[in-house]
């Protein structure tokens, strides 16, 4: 590794544990439509297929999330259909694609010619970390914007591009999350309550900007508090009652919970949960010699153990193999082996899914 490809590493690594390690993790759900679930209630089944519903819950983890890409081919080459995707950061990303109309192997196609993490990272990293010093000078003009590196408009705007192009959004011009063909909704954390919210309308581009909003490293987005409409956070915004939305990843890194509540919302669905953090991998203690080790550790104790207390609320989560890959790789080959590993860990579950979707009742259960 070069000096420059240290720096780099350890400047990420550091971004990320200042953004998250003095964060407490506390549960809520919060949407437009969310009331206390009906537990009792008999699972809906698709008179055509026979089937439950099901929604997918697709967690956060960065370039590991690729392999979200895997899972979802795999379904549909079962012809396994999807009713529903919650979705946290990189899960929110991906889903809320999906949820769109693009398949698969487009959305593969973005990942791997980078022009999703170019959207996401305007400028390089290293680069934005060295003029940060600069970036206060506003401040001393009276110029106060959000803290963030980053603004994350271009990121929206993106999205919302590619996503218009799909022949199926002729009809959705506002490109509306509560009009898109699969219900979608991308999990964020409120800055102001400390709490997770799924938002479940508003524009599609806004609200993975919003669910992807790494702290410090990302400016927050703020919103409306009935429709989600994003404003601009000019200081009058200061008195509105709204949303500040950050990454979803400190509250709600595997939304479950969310999910939980759109299955019983929709009547009792299935809820696959895809999970790329899991149990945190066991390190030699050579390895934290390498710069950015010891954070790079830390965030991922922190994310997997916020993952773990809502996982016994799926009726089935899978761990693709993706240990070892960092949160914001743009190695395209980190990108390849976790779509492969998506796709390993989606093709294992597919006899476990059909029976659990034709099962009369809810079988808590866990591939590997």
């Amino acid at each position: 590794m070069t000096a420059f490809a240290k720096t780099r590493h350890m400047a990420k690594s550091i971004a990320f544990i200042m953004a998250f390690s003095a964060w407490a993790n506390t549960l809520a759900i919060d949407c437009a439509w969310a009331a206390t679930p009906n537990l009792s209630k008999p699972a809906m089944v698709d008179p055509v297929t026979g089937r439950k519903k099901l929604i997918l819950c697709l967690g956060g983890g960065g370039t590991r999330g690729a392999a979200h890409v895997g899972v979802l081919r795999q379904l549909e080459k079962e012809h396994i259909k999807i009713d529903g995707v919650v979705g946290t950061s990189i899960g929110a990303l991906i889903g809320g694609l999906y949820c769109a109309g693009m398949t698969p192997d487009e959305i593969e196609t973005l990942l791997l010619d980078k022009s999703i993490i170019r959207s996401y990272l305007t400028v390089p990293l290293t680069f934005r970390l060295a003029v940060a010093p600069v970036m206060w000078i506003p401040h001393l003009f009276g110029h106060h914007p959000y803290d963030g590196l980053y603004r994350g408009n271009e990121f929206a705007n993106f999205i919302n591009k590619k996503v218009a192009k799909i022949e199926q959004n002729r009809e959705n011009q506002a490109l509306n999350v509560e009009d898109l063909p699969i219900k979608f909704e991308a999990v964020c954390c409120d800055l102001l309550s400390a709490a997770p919210v799924a938002i479940c309308k508003g524009n599609l581009g806004r609200a993975i900007q919003a669910s992807s909003a790494i702290p410090f490293l990302r400016r927050p987005v703020l919103m409306t508090r009935d429709n989600f409409t994003r404003l601009p956070g000019k200081k009058g915004d200061d008195q509105k009652d709204c949303y500040l939305f950050v990454d979803g990843g400190p509250q709600a890194n595997l939304p479950v919970l969310q999910a939980r509540a759109l299955a019983d919302h929709m009547g009792g669905a299935m809820v696959l949960a895809v999970d790329v953090y899991g149990d945190t991998e066991k390190w030699s203690q050579s390895h934290f010699r390498k710069i950015g080790s010891s954070a790079e550790r830390s965030l991922e104790i922190i994310l997997s153990s916020v993952e773990k207390k809502d996982l016994e609320k799926a009726d089935m989560v899978i761990y693709p193999e993706v240990s070892g890959i960092n949160l914001l790789s743009t190695d395209t080959k980190d990108a390849e082996r976790a779509i492969k590993a998506g796709d390993a860990a989606g093709l294992k579950s597919i006899v476990a899914l059909q029976k659990g979707l034709t099962t009369p009742q809810h079988t808590v259960g866990e591939l590997p």
